[in-house]
């Protein structure tokens, strides 16, 4: 059954499970109020966890006290990913490490130790997954350090829109490096290879975070938009999770943040290069967010093989609206014959070609503009010409490397924006995709099928 959340669900700390243990003396007094702060809500209680001790280490590194902000980063870690101190829950107050950050994390590595400062911890017995959990810390992180400005970067596995009832069995990550020779990436979900292929095996795969202590729990979109905090509009909400650039989710948080960074694919285990985004993060004025996206984009371009892969956009999330009229426009003029799924480009991965992992991802994912051109450019080609303009205000940067994962997936055409394609043949996720994401009725798209 869905789970209902809404941020009056905030009861007493002590209730809710996130008081401090019995000898921490409580949370630090309020840090001096600056322009931006960014806020990292840090799901690392998964296969993820050395990442995030390295993004961190890489923050640290690349702090500059010159920067009119903070970072601060709410790190959950697993039990058995450590740096130094016990797998407790804690909101760091990202500090300048004089030693930066080393190429790899390594505990043995003295530079290596998290320095930052520890505002607040948490018990363990809280679900970071649990929307009014994520309520209470984006609360406490904006409390204890406050700024004219907020953004928020939502990190671990994701898979995009995907709910709860849609139980395909999908690939977490790959194994780690060592495993299979290959880097990890940010797949949410849990199965051996081609486990569960006909049946419901596996964990199941839907929107952002796993939490391994608590049953390998996740947060559905539309519990995590209910999450985040009224009356807050975010500079940038920067997703880095697979799949979270689609159109379903940008709908869900539009009124929420300004612009709204994220991959439409995979997104390699190493995520964003903190090194090179904390600058345009903490630009003066507005954050630099066509600089976040290029900074990505370039570190990952800059690889060679199998790492050589990325895709990432950023959308003006005031166009949506005009974005999502264009689209009913065309779906309310007649609805021609959609094409052949396999014609329209698409950034969910079936296999790995290489190693023969079963992802369940494919035919899931597919390109918005990619898939209006195919579908109405004969027929209504006026109505298309308005959807192009559209999506290029509301989507005014993307950038794509020509191949993902040695090209297992060829990049043709990347609007930055993925969608699912209504179809009977997915009863699970058309229903939800109908009855629970606003997009579907905005746009029209709900109604392309019986």
């Amino acid at each position: 059954m869905k789970r209902i959340y809404a941020i009056l669900l905030l009861l007493p700390l002590a209730a809710a499970g996130l008081t401090s243990c019995k000898n921490d003396p409580g949370p630090e007094p309020p840090v001096g109020k600056k322009h931006r702060t960014v806020i990292e809500y840090m799901v690392a209680d998964n296969n993820l966890c050395a990442s995030g001790l390295q993004n961190i280490n890489d923050m640290e590194g690349a702090w500059d006290d010159s920067f009119d902000g903070h970072m601060v980063v709410f790190f959950y870690p697993s039990t058995s990913c450590r740096d130094g101190r016990d797998p407790q829950p804690r909101l760091l107050l990202i500090t300048r490490d004089a030693n930066g950050p080393a190429d790899t994390y390594n505990l043995d590595n003295p530079s290596n130790t998290i320095v930052s400062r520890v505002l607040k911890t948490y018990s363990r017995d809280i679900d970071p997954c649990d929307a009014s959990v994520m309520a209470q810390v984006l609360a406490d992180a904006m409390a204890l350090a406050p700024a004219d400005n907020y953004g928020l970067v939502l990190w671990s596995h994701g898979s995009g829109w995907l709910p709860k009832e849609v139980k395909q069995p999908l690939k977490s990550a790959l194994p780690g490096e060592s495993a299979i020779g290959e880097p990890v990436s940010k797949l949410i979900g849990s199965v051996e290879a081609d486990a569960g292929e006909q049946g419901n095996g596996g964990i199941v795969g839907y929107s952002f975070g796993q939490s391994v202590t608590h049953a390998n729990s996740e947060m559905e979109i539309d519990a995590l938009a209910a999450a985040l905090p009224a009356g807050t509009v975010f500079d940038f909400i920067l997703f880095d999770a697979c799949h979270m650039a689609c159109v379903e989710l940008a709908w869900e948080v539009k009124d929420r943040a300004e612009y709204t960074i994220g991959s439409v694919a995979e997104v390699m285990g190493a995520g964003f290069p903190y090194l090179k985004i904390m600058k345009p993060m903490f630009s003066s004025g507005k954050a630099d967010v066509q600089g976040i996206a290029r900074e990505f984009y370039d570190y990952y371009n800059g690889l060679s093989g199998y790492s050589q892969s990325a895709t990432v956009s950023v959308v003006r999330n005031s166009e949506l609206p005009a974005l999502a009229g264009a689209v009913k426009a065309l779906c309310d003029g007649g609805t021609p014959t959609i094409p052949p799924l396999a014609s329209i480009q698409q950034f969910g991965r079936e296999r790995d070609a290489t190693y023969g992992y079963y992802y369940g991802f494919g035919n899931t994912f597919f390109d918005l503009g990619d898939f209006v051109d195919r579908t109405w450019s004969a027929s209504d080609p006026a109505g298309v010409e308005a959807f192009e303009a559209a999506l290029a205000a509301a989507v005014p940067y993307t950038y794509a490397t020509s191949g993902l994962f040695n090209n297992q997936i060829v990049v043709n055409r990347h609007s930055g924006l993925s969608c699912y394609i209504p179809r009977t043949s997915t009863p699970l996720s058309l229903a939800a995709y109908r009855s629970r994401f606003g997009w579907s009725a905005a746009s029209g798209m709900g109604a392309l099928v019986p």
